[in-house]
């Protein structure tokens, strides 16, 4: 065992610890204060040079070396999800950004301890808001990034995915987004439909035609409808007004482009064969996984180095969204990957009662410290942090 992993070994207790912490204070979106406070001290205790409240609640650690080199970011997400369980809304951890927070932070002390960071910069993105879509893209609006040659994050896995034991060098996340509709018609009595336009039936036509929407076969993307909203009190009355939203993803961001088109056009088309008009808006959302074939053959050497061979997985597809695939779209030259985690995850992520095997914890910090020592180009096992080790170091 080299000695970053022994030094993480020794932690292990400690780790678990800052998890139950960060699990205790669960927090929404732009409200993580208690959590990046926390995170915040923790980085300024390791070394690091540290900037709170950017984009509100973010925070980003620097930890500088002597020497010209690459600038390593490890990002990790803060935000709960909020739940309505017995009638009252709380936030919960639901989705391991606890997990995720804890792993980068434990990577980050370990790699101050040893004095992995002898060229170039390493530094450390909590991120506010991935579940709301816009944390990442506010982050990067700060200017704190700029600069970053390289930026890894990881995240758990549910256990249909990836059992525990195993990762993958990169979540290939899809391109997500929501698009919104109003059909507007004109209103006229019940027993006169002659003299109105129903956008009630337009809105019907429309979801059967972005039903019908076809590119691409090879590359898995999907469309529907996920809610409607039209007509009344009076029942008897040709509404005149109807919303309607639409749930878009596709693997690639090209094909989301396509998407985007076509839906807007049936629906356009769908409205004025009913004689009515559509006002179709784009909400937002994410773009597709863009990973560097280097890093991920990074990332692969170190999860074979972690878990052995029988740990690697492939490369792993998936419809689900996540902001992280802002910082290389906004950020030209970024390398990034997401590293993927089997930790047993069950009932599913996003569901209140969400747990995982919390051993996975030490062995994501020791893949996250490994990439980021690989990338700067040194050994792990450094004469400092074995005099770290040997003389019973605790600052964590």
């Amino acid at each position: 065992m080299d000695a970053l992993a022994a030094l993480l070994q020794r932690r292990e207790t400690q780790i678990r610890e800052d998890w139950a912490m960060l699990h205790s204070i669960p927090e929404a979106g732009f409200e993580e204060k208690q959590t990046s406070a926390f995170l915040a001290a923790r980085l300024e205790r390791a070394g690091f040079e540290v900037q709170r409240g950017l984009a509100g609640t973010g925070v980003v650690g620097y930890l500088r070396g002597h020497e010209p080199g690459p600038v390593v970011g490890l990002r990790a997400d803060m935000d709960a999800l909020r739940h309505e369980l017995d009638g009252r809304v709380e936030a919960r951890h639901s989705c391991g950004h606890d997990a995720n927070c804890t792993m980068v932070l434990a990577a980050a002390e370990a790699l101050a301890a040893c004095k992995a960071v002898r060229r170039g910069r390493l530094v450390i993105v909590f991120q506010p808001a991935e579940e709301m879509l816009s944390g990442a893209r506010a982050m990067i609006e700060t200017g704190a990034l700029d600069g970053l040659d390289y930026l890894i994050g990881v995240h758990l896995r549910p256990k249909e995915e990836l059992g525990y034991g195993t990762a993958t060098p990169s979540v290939r996340h899809g391109a997500s987004g929501i698009m919104l509709a109003t059909i507007s018609g004109t209103p006229a009595h019940g027993a006169r439909p002659h003299q109105g336009v129903n956008a009630v039936e337009a809105g019907a036509l429309a979801v059967l035609s972005v039903s019908q929407v076809r590119l691409d076969p090879r590359v898995s993307h999907s469309v529907k409808a996920t809610m409607i909203r039209g007509g009344g009190v009076s029942l008897n009355v040709i509404p005149d007004r109807v919303e309607m939203a639409f749930d878009l993803r596709a693997q690639t961001n090209q094909i989301m482009t396509g998407l985007r088109e076509k839906v807007t056009r049936a629906i356009n088309l769908a409205a004025g064969a009913n004689g009515a008009k559509a006002e179709v808006t784009w909400k937002g959302g994410v773009p597709a996984a863009q990973d560097d074939r280097n890093v991920v053959e990074v990332a692969t050497e170190v999860i074979k180095d972690v878990l052995g061979r029988d740990g690697l997985r492939a490369p792993l597809l998936t419809p689900g969204g996540e902001d992280f695939h802002e910082y290389p779209l906004a950020m030209k030259g970024l390398k990034t990957t997401i590293v993927g985690l089997g930790a047993d995850v069950t009932p599913g992520l996003h569901h209140p009662e969400m747990v995982f095997n919390r051993d996975i914890l030490l062995l994501g910090a020791r893949i996250l410290a490994g990439i980021a020592c690989r990338i700067f180009n040194q050994e792990p096992a450094t004469r400092e942090c074995y005099e770290a080790e040997s003389a019973g170091d605790t600052d964590s």
